[in-house]
């Protein structure tokens, strides 16, 4: 699963943002997720739900995800994915008005969080699965199974989330590191995707 730093970070981004004279109006929205399934989306035949589980929302994030080369592993350490959520595809294009939610990680837990007042919903999610882009710059779609929610509100009733479609998030090639890039060096890979929130259908 994905790791963002604390809130700080998108309160930080929004505040330097807002009190730019030459910032954009931002969207302002009172509730979060989009209830319209979105057309073309690509679910990995291997992600399967149980019975009952029905599809509630989507949502969209796009972020910044790091690595840092670590030459002694000859590897790319995955490090912090900077991300928040909107309810529309189009509000990626006004990063970061109008986030919605947050992933806050911390220690084991991987909590999703509202970032709309009204809604003091929390999800603790843990990872099922994952299946591996066919494209090497994209991040691997991934299931997601919730262990409890708190709060009220859009996630208080979240069973499973599907993150897919993703636009890059990848690390580097593996022989770049110690090669092009030295080590302990932060690669920034930009990235958007999907996320289709699912509940228990209604009796």
């Amino acid at each position: 699963m994905v790791k963002s730093e604390l809130f700080s970070f998108l309160i930080v981004l929004l505040l330097s943002i807002s009190c730019s004279s030459q910032a954009a109006p931002a969207k302002s929205y009172s509730s979060i997720g989009n209830p319209e399934y979105p057309k073309g989306v690509n679910i990995p035949s291997s992600f399967t739900l149980p019975d009952g589980i029905v599809f509630k929302f989507v949502l969209y994030t796009g972020g910044i995800a790091n690595y840092i080369c670590d030459t002694a592993s000859g590897q790319w350490i995955e490090d912090v994915f900077r991300n928040i959520y909107f309810n529309h595809k189009e509000d990626l294009n006004e990063y970061p008005f109008s986030a919605v939610a947050y992933v806050d990680f911390k220690g084991n837990d991987i909590l999703l969080r509202s970032a709309i007042p009204s809604d003091t919903s929390v999800a603790n999610v843990t990872v099922l699965g994952s299946s591996p882009s066919s494209n090497p710059a994209n991040y691997h779609d991934e299931i997601l199974s919730v262990e409890n929610t708190a709060g009220k509100g859009a996630f208080s009733d979240i069973t499973h989330v599907i993150l897919t479609d993703w636009i890059g998030g990848a690390a580097p090639a593996t022989n770049l590191c110690g090669t092009d890039y030295p080590n302990g060096y932060v690669y920034a890979s930009k990235f958007t995707t999907t996320l289709l929130f699912y509940h228990h259908g209604t009796k």
